[in-house]
């Protein structure tokens, strides 16, 4: 039976509070998720024109459904060219990084409730089992800043609810109107946490550590408990590290150890996110990305795009996202991977254009099944 919006939007938010994010598990039966999985369809399907004109074109309509499995995933690079919405008037929309002559993925939201219902439970698992405040040192834009950033929102989110009094932000509009890091603000802000001896957790991108590390000479020895939480991106513009190499400079110059040093993976197109387990199991052998119980990963082939069985094979990394809600919940990535047994993964980077062949095709037929609908 077709579910309405708002019972949906609901039955999800109810399913996501109520589990447990420190000891509920990781998966939820396949029952649960496909029930989950056909409503969110159903409903994209219904309301989502230019998702419904590729799923009819792959002959795919959600009474003839199977599983979650056979939903059609909409590669990232569809949302620069297609409006991939169900949102008929939309309360926030999230945009790709890029310049203005690019162009840019949109991601437009009906509702924000279950963005940020899906947000809290896999940080506090990954990142913040003590859920209690803690010192917050963000290397981003905030979400006043940069409102179209999804990454943004989702800082700004964490904090709000995480964040001591003296957490903030260090990175923002200068003098020229264009985003500048505030290197000089977060060396003071170390050393006030350290002065303090305040459990501090430092948040941002790769790539903002790097440039970082390379203007500020200062050393810092954080109180036991310090953590760090880096969000990919790890070429800076001045040189590029491996993610061995940055967390050594966490070490080194943070006095923040590898095993509190944790790796987060999204992106725009996306509601939930996952967090690499070193933290939350106190194990720094075989560590693995982890998402939440409503959303599953797995990969697939390259050209074909057909899902591949076995946990050593190496393929294009696809999200089932039902917090999805008013986009699409399955989304194809660029990014190659190998997906274990037990739904943990590793990123082995972002796939050469020559083995995208099966995404480009996947996007020209919804380009031109979208214009079909017109």
């Amino acid at each position: 039976m077709l579910m309405a919006r708002e019972s949906i939007t609901t039955r999800l938010i109810e399913a996501i509070e109520g589990w447990d994010p420190l000891h509920g598990p990781l998966v939820w039966s396949d029952e649960l998720f496909d029930e989950l999985a056909r409503a969110v369809f159903a409903h994209q399907y219904k309301h989502n024109a230019a998702y419904r004109g590729y799923c009819e074109s792959s002959g795919v309509r959600p009474e003839s459904l199977n599983t979650w499995r056979d939903l059609p995933a909409v590669p990232t690079d569809a949302f620069k060219y297609v409006r991939l919405s169900a949102a008929e008037q939309p309360v926030r929309t999230f945009r790709t990084s890029g310049t203005s002559a690019d162009a840019r993925g949109e991601h437009h939201f009906g509702t924000l409730d279950v963005y940020k219902a899906a947000l809290h439970g896999p940080f506090v698992r990954f990142c913040l089992p003590e859920q209690r405040p803690i010192r917050m040192l963000v290397v981003a834009p905030s979400p006043d800043d940069l409102a179209d950033s999804s990454l943004s929102f989702m800082l700004g989110e964490l904090v709000a609810r995480w964040g001591d009094a003296e957490s903030g932000y260090f990175f923002g509009p200068g003098q020229s109107g264009a985003f500048e890091p505030d290197f000089e603000g977060l060396g003071r802000a170390l050393d006030r946490a350290q002065a303090d001896d305040v459990v501090t957790m430092v948040l941002g991108t790769a790539f903002g550590f790097i440039e970082f590390f390379d203007h500020n000479a200062g050393r810092w020895s954080l109180p036991a408990g310090s953590r760090v939480m880096e969000t990919g991106g790890f070429k800076g513009r001045t040189r590029e590290l491996t993610r061995a190499e940055l967390y050594g400079l966490f070490e080194q110059r943070l006095g923040i150890s590898t095993a509190m040093c944790v790796s987060e993976y999204s992106m725009t197109e996306l509601s939930s996110q996952a967090y690499s387990d070193n933290l939350a199991s106190g194990i720094q052998e075989n560590v693995r990305l982890r998402v939440p119980p409503w959303a599953r990963v797995e990969v697939v082939d390259p050209v074909s795009l057909r899902p591949l069985k076995g946990g050593t094979q190496r393929g294009l990394i696809r999200w089932i996202d039902l917090a999805n809600v008013d986009s699409v919940c399955a989304v194809q990535t660029s990014d190659m991977g190998i997906v274990d047994e037990d739904g943990g993964f590793l990123l082995l980077g972002r796939a050469a254009e020559a083995e995208l062949r099966g995404c480009s095709l996947t996007i020209e037929e919804i380009i031109a099944a979208s214009t079909d609908k017109r």
